[in-house]
C-alpha cells in the first residue's frame, strides 16, 4: 500500500488539529470530585453529631469511610479510561498535584492523630483541600475549581480563628463547595462529550 505524502501547508493543517484536539480534551467526567465531595461531607457531618449529639455514637471513625472512596476511585478510573483520547501534558499534571495532595494529606492526618494537634489539624485540612483544587482550576481554565479552592481558603482562615466542632461543619461547606458543585458541573460536560462522539 503507497502512502500518501502530505504537502506543507497539509501537514500543518494536520498538526494543529491534533494540537487544537489535545489542548481542549480536558479528561475529567467529574466523578472523582463528586465521589470525595459526597464522602468528605458524610465523614465531617457524622464527625460533627458525633462529637455533639448525646444519642448519637459511632463505633468507628467516621473517616476509614475514605479507604473504601479510595477503592471506588481505582475502579471508577480504569472503567473511564476507555473515554480518554490522548493524555496532554495538563493531564500529567493535573495527576501529579492530585498525587501530591493525597501523600501530605495522608502524613498531615496520621501525624496530626500521634502528636495531637486538635482542631488545627481541621484548619491545615481545609488549607491543603485549597491547593490542589486551585491549581487544577487555573490549570484547566476551570472557574468552579478556582473558587473552590479560594473557599477553603477562607474557611480555612476561619478555623484558625475558631477552633471547636463547628469546624468539623466548616470541612463539609468546603468540599461542597470546592468539588461537589464542580463535580456536578464536570459531569454534565462528560455526558454531553460522550453525547457529541456518538
Amino acid at each position: 500500500m503507497e502512502e500518501k505524502t502530505l504537502s506543507e501547508k497539509e501537514s500543518l493543517v494536520l498538526i494543529s488539529e491534533m494540537i487544537s484536539r489535545a489542548k481542549n480534551h480536558y479528561y475529567e467526567s467529574g466523578l472523582g470530585a463528586l465521589l470525595w465531595g459526597f464522602t468528605n461531607v458524610i465523614c465531617f457531618s457524622l464527625a460533627y453529631m458525633d462529637a455533639t449529639v448525646k444519642w448519637f455514637n459511632l463505633s468507628f471513625d467516621p473517616f476509614y469511610l475514605m479507604g473504601i472512596t479510595f477503592i471506588l476511585q481505582l475502579y471508577f478510573d480504569r472503567k473511564e479510561k476507555r473515554f480518554q483520547k490522548a493524555v496532554t501534558y495538563q493531564d500529567e499534571a493535573h495527576k501529579y498535584v492530585w498525587m501530591a495532595f493525597g501523600i501530605s494529606l495522608l502524613i498531615l492526618v496520621i501525624t496530626g492523630n500521634i502528636v495531637k494537634i486538635g482542631f488545627v489539624g481541621l484548619a491545615l485540612i481545609l488549607l491543603l483541600f485549597a491547593i490542589p483544587t486551585f491549581i487544577s482550576g487555573c490549570i484547566n481554565k476551570f472557574k468552579p475549581f478556582i473558587i473552590g479552592g479560594i473557599a477553603c481558603w477562607i474557611l480555612s482562615v476561619t478555623s484558625f480563628f475558631y477552633q471547636g466542632y463547628f469546624t468539623y461543619l466548616l470541612g463539609a461547606l468546603g468540599v461542597a463547595i470546592a468539588w461537589i458543585i464542580p463535580g456536578f458541573i464536570l459531569r454534565k460536560k462528560f455526558y454531553k462529550n460522550i453525547a457529541n462522539q456518538e
